[in-house]
């Protein structure tokens, strides 16, 4: 009997001892008592469901198109501190002609990345990645145009990986196409079916995905925010969508808080793709 009381003073003992260390934690330390509140509720907050399939069409499939990209970074670029945008306006034609035209604060960090060494002595106003069936050209404007022709296909990967088409194909890939409808919305004459696509839901399935690039995308994110999507009601295709995202965005060298907005100004609209005439004598690399 004395033994049993003895191990119940030594449990009571225990229990006021931890008790009273968590007290004091709490009152010494605020800022751990708050850092291990949220590590624990982090680690038992379960993945969300992904929501219902968003019907879609993949824009693949169209045959030409306007579209425009809005990126915006607070982090690091190449182990430097950036914060800045940039804005990306593509056109594509039947004729198997594109062009996307950069511009922004932060093109200067990623002009060298597309057109080399000579190209990272200007500071350019824009860039311009055209692709015709002769190859590709890049184009730097600033006190006056230089063109850039590029023997290495992998030279433009960079940009090719921000233009809204690549970026919008990826976002709105089946495997993370999926969300909570919120209700149709009309625009210049236009009807749109609004949803919202869960940003846990969105990280777990990217990190899942069969799909390369998507993976990659997701594999290098520390979190994503909920994301709008916005579908044509009548071609079911998507034509908008706003997000917002942390962690390392390899075509930028970056990592830190970044969003990304883009839109499909045009579809099917077959717009000439012209080569400039500074392209007419190219530098060649």
């Amino acid at each position: 009997m004395k033994n049993i009381k003895q191990v119940l003073s030594i449990g009571v003992a225990v229990v006021i001892i931890a008790v009273v260390l968590l007290l004091v934690l709490g009152n010494a330390s605020p800022g751990i008592s708050a850092s291990l509140s949220a590590l624990l509720a982090k680690t038992n907050t379960p993945t969300p469901p992904p929501g219902e399939v968003i019907p879609l069409k993949p824009i693949a499939g169209l045959t030409s198109l306007n579209a425009t990209v809005q990126i915006n970074v607070n982090g690091i670029i190449n182990g430097k501190l950036a914060q800045g945008d940039l804005t990306g306006l593509l056109t594509t034609n039947d004729q198997g002609k594109s062009r996307i035209s950069v511009s922004g604060s932060l093109l200067g960090d990623i002009a060298a990345q597309v057109g080399g060494s000579l190209v990272g002595m200007f500071t350019p106003s824009s860039v311009d990645i055209y692709k015709v069936p002769e190859g590709s050209y890049i184009v730097v404007n600033g006190l006056f145009p230089l063109c850039v022709k590029q023997a290495d296909p992998k030279a433009t990967e960079a940009l090719d990986e921000m233009s809204p088409k690549a970026l919008l194909s990826m976002l709105t890939n089946k495997d993370v196409a999926r969300g909570k409808f919120v209700g149709e919305e009309k625009l210049n004459g236009a009807v749109f079916k609004h949803y919202v696509i869960n940003g846990d839901a969105f990280l777990a399935a990217s990190k899942k995905s069969t799909d390369p690039k998507l993976k990659t995308f997701g594999d290098a994110l520390w979190s994503a925010g909920d994301a709008d999507l916005y579908v044509d009601a009548k071609g079911g295709y998507p034509v908008a969508f706003i997000g917002s995202f942390s962690g390392a965005y390899e075509p930028l060298k970056f990592e830190g808080d970044f969003d990304v907005q883009i839109e499909l100004t045009g579809v099917n609209t077959n717009t000439p793709v012209t080569l400039p005439s500074a392209c007419n004598n190219p530098i060649s690399r």
